[in-house]
């Protein structure tokens, strides 16, 4: 029963975060750079160290996930990848980041997997548990990781914020969309910074 209680706890932790950086973002009189100022020092899903300068010159569209998540993250990514395809042309301006909160399963290599079967421009990203636990600072993003059962037969759990996060072509924030959005949605908003 310690296990489920556990659960609950931080599930009912995550709604809460969520809840401060929605109000936050949408409520706060100060500026959303002061909330959300996207650094990071990240490895890339080919190997190579990565941080928020790499992508300058790009709108940069940020989610931070796992491999193994069963709902938000493939059904968010594949509204990105929709959106990459709907641009067409204009695609080339946007460059689509999937940041793993799972070092241990989420591999450059596995990630590079992942990343491709949803969109070619689409870069993996992972790191150290501090340069994760920095990143998520940075974006405001809370997750967390049930351990697995005593025995190892129940994996553990990652839980997650699940916001995607526009930066602009130098890597400040410009705008959040919720769980749900669509790739009409998102293309829209993006068009208003080509």
């Amino acid at each position: 029963m310690k296990r489920r209680g556990n659960s609950l706890f931080l599930r009912a932790g995550l709604v809460h975060a969520q809840f401060v950086l929605c109000a936050l973002l949408l409520c706060s009189p100060g500026r959303a750079e002061d909330i959300v100022d996207g650094t990071f020092e990240l490895t890339d899903h080919e190997g190579q160290p990565t941080n928020e300068r790499s992508f300058d010159g790009k709108l940069r569209l940020v989610f931070f996930g796992y491999t193994s998540c069963p709902d938000v993250c493939p059904t968010t990514l594949y509204e990105v990848a929709r959106m990459m395809r709907q641009l067409g042309d204009e695609a080339r301006h946007v460059q689509p980041i999937f940041i793993s909160v799972d070092p241990v399963t989420d591999t450059p290599a596995r990630l590079a997997n992942y990343v491709a079967a949803f969109h070619p421009a689409m870069v993996g990203l992972t790191g150290s548990k501090q340069q994760l636990d920095a990143a998520a600072a940075s974006f405001n993003v809370t997750y967390g990781v049930e351990p697995a059962s005593g025995d190892n037969s129940v994996p553990g759990t990652v839980f997650h914020s699940s916001y995607l996060f526009l930066m602009d072509r130098q890597g400040a924030f410009l705008d959040v969309f919720g769980y749900g959005a669509k790739a009409e949605e998102i293309a829209a908003r993006l068009r208003e910074h080509f």
